[in-house]
């Protein structure tokens, strides 16, 4: 796998992804964390803020939060790779800390919201609504997902009200000045014309020789970019309707009883098939009864001449049918039921014979011509062309009857038996599975094992019974009516990759570097030469490109190409993009475009929105410095990325 080129990069690139999806959490979450606090205040902190300790169980649960909140947001595609990192670890800290200072602020100062005014806001919440009126059921059923009570959800939203009442007090106050708003106006649109040439790290790597010292050195300096999180390799089952075992099988008189009591279920409808030429008005006419009429009469004439020889229907179709979607196969739509198509044509095709050609037929697409070229009868399936479905029809009944008549004694078995799950696999026929290197971000959705490895089977996992105590899971309910329970096979402590793991990967990163440079120095020597002579041999076709439509070019290589002062143009630039190339640039001209009143209006909200943020980080910074936030582990403290020499 091919490496970014500067390790500072990569850290900042899984930094800055971070960040964003830090920001882009509308709310913090106060669930199922504050009771980690109330048992040893002290003990294990990794920080401290009003006196209180933050505990490593309480930031393990909010990580774990937050990759799930983006899986939600990026639709599962999340590497959970970039939260491995000290970068993340500093970043999910102050988040923490933030709320807690939060927290203080609305201790120390009495502030509240009442218990009314919360079931207020329930109660006019759209998410519990029901054709418009407040749904209990509804809401219910939210309590039940989340494994909340009324009570303790009506106190977390009391608070979280509160929260809010702090920060929206910040984000009103924000300003955004008219001459802020027309500069970035100008910065966002401004267009320029450019031709670029590049050198590509590739055409170097003849040239790249990396030692073994040279690897090892760097390994020895960058240890830390090399940890691998704690992992486990676990067993796990799953018992479903579709994975219990089979006890009986139905004997074909018992399937033949059931066909003989449901022989209304397996009746099928009269359907018919049918082709049809379109003939719709003019929709340029201005004189609407003039265009209806031009139809009409082109349609009987069609009619006429199919009538006269049907052969020519499906020709006719293609060269003169309106409905683009069955023309080019001569009209033709397939089988069909009564009442699936408009009314008068319905009537039309279901009123005909076999063959027979009818029309015109006015709808409110135009005039038909249709042509009736098959009828498949009303009848009854027959036993042995639905045996297959009445089969897999009793199956499904009968795992269902299985599943509900085994779930509390595997439940039971796991719980009891917590050495192993060889006897629950062995009793109810199940399968085991085996999952090597979770870690407690979990899995991808992508992941074929995701949907049963849920964020409550990985806690589970996690807890001391598991780790230390060698025992099963407890059954955990994943879906409907599937239960799963796991265990650990094998434990793997947090560690740094050994040397022999990752020299590949740094010699890959080493060489890239080196070639990088390498092309570097020699677009340098190009744009030095440029400068002295214009020549734009090499250079690729022109783009007009601007930081609001950057062409597909990278943001270093905007930047570059923005920077140089108008006055100057044309001109030539150059610098180095993020997969290691040299890219000059020969940027030709600017312009500056004019806004209207709604762009205006786009940059001025993106600008409050930006400015707003600004606040209230401001305002989350001295809430902490208030409380006096304390980071009592290294490990926690956010360290600005090495960039090697």
């Amino acid at each position: 796998m091919r490496i970014i080129m500067f390790q500072s990069f990569r850290n900042q690139k899984r930094w800055l992804m971070l960040i964003a999806m830090i920001l882009i959490i509308p709310a913090f979450v106060f669930i199922g964390i504050n009771g980690y606090s109330r048992l040893n205040p002290d003990a294990n902190a990794i920080a401290k803020v009003d006196g209180k300790g933050i505990q490593p169980e309480e930031f393990d649960y909010q990580k774990r939060e937050y990759i799930e909140r983006m899986r939600q947001q990026e639709g599962g595609a999340v590497d959970p790779s970039i939260f491995e990192t000290q970068e993340a670890n500093a970043a999910i800290l102050q988040n923490i800390a933030t709320r807690r200072a939060l927290q203080a602020q609305m201790a120390h100062h009495y502030m509240n919201v009442s218990e009314a005014d919360a079931i207020n806001v329930i109660k006019n919440a759209d998410a519990f609504k029901k054709d418009g009126q407040f749904s209990p059921e509804l809401y219910e059923n939210y309590l039940a997902a989340r494994g909340k009570s009324d009570q303790q959800f009506v106190y977390e939203l009391r608070r979280d009200l509160v929260q809010d009442m702090l920060v929206n007090s910040v984000a009103q106050t924000t300003f955004v000045p008219k001459k802020t708003v027309a500069l970035l106006n100008d910065i966002l649109r401004e267009t320029r014309v450019v031709r670029t040439m590049s050198f590509d790290p590739s055409s170097y790597m003849k040239d790249v020789k990396v030692s073994e010292e040279q690897i090892k050195k760097y390994y020895d300096e960058h240890k830390d970019d090399y940890r691998a999180p704690e992992s486990l390799n676990i067993q796990f089952v799953v018992m479903s309707p579709e994975t219990v075992k089979m006890t009986a099988e139905p004997s074909e008189q018992e399937l033949k009883d059931f066909y003989e009591q449901n022989r209304k279920k397996y009746e099928v409808e009269e359907s018919r098939r049918a082709a049809h030429i379109l003939i719709a008005p003019d929709a340029n006419e201005a004189d609407k009864a003039k265009a209806d009429q031009d139809a009409k009469a082109k349609a009987e004439k069609i009619l006429a001449e199919v009538k006269a020889d049907p052969s020519k229907f499906a020709q006719l179709a293609k060269e003169n049918s309106a409905d683009p979607g069955t023309a080019e196969s001569g009209g033709d739509l397939d089988f069909f039921t009564q009442g699936q198509m408009v009314p008068e044509f319905d009537k039309a095709v279901f009123g005909a014979k076999k063959d027979e050609i009818v029309g015109p037929v006015k709808t409110e697409f135009g005039y038909h011509i249709i042509h009736v070229t098959d009828i498949n009868p009303a009848h009854v399936r027959s036993f042995e062309e639905v045996r297959s479905e009445i089969l897999k029809f009793w199956q499904d009944q009968h795992r269902q009857s299985m599943f509900a008549e085994n779930a509390d004694g595997f439940t039971n078995m796991v719980y009891e038996q917590s050495d192993s799950l060889d006897p629950a696999v062995e009793k109810y026929g199940l399968t085991l599975h085996t999952l090597d290197g979770l870690t407690q971000s979990g899995l991808p959705k992508t992941s074929p094992d995701a949907q049963y490895i849920t964020k409550r089977v990985i806690e589970d996992l996690f807890s001391p019974d598991c780790l230390q105590e060698k025992r099963n899971t407890q059954a955990v309910e994943v879906a409907a009516n599937t239960l799963v329970s796991a265990r650990i096979v094998k434990h793997t402590p947090a560690h740094i990759k050994s040397f022999d793991k990752v020299k590949g990967e740094i010699k890959d990163q080493l060489e890239l570097e080196q070639a990088s440079a390498l092309a570097k120095k020699a677009g340098e020597a190009k744009l030095a030469e440029l400068k002295a002579k214009k020549d734009l041999e090499g250079f690729g076709h022109e783009l007009t490109v601007s930081r609001i439509n950057p062409q597909s070019q990278s943001m270093p290589l905007i930047q570059a190409e923005m920077a140089v002062p108008a006055k100057s143009l044309p001109a030539f630039t150059g610098t180095t993009v993020p997969d290691g190339a040299y890219v000059i640039s020969y940027v030709e001209s600017s312009k500056m475009p004019a806004a209207d009143d709604s762009q205006v209006d786009e940059i001025r909200g993106e600008a409050l929105t930006s400015q707003s943020r600004a606040d209230e980080a401001s305002f989350y910074e001295g809430l902490k410095k208030l409380y006096k936030m304390e980071i009592l582990k290294k490990e926690y403290e956010y360290q600005a990325p090495t960039v090697m020499k």
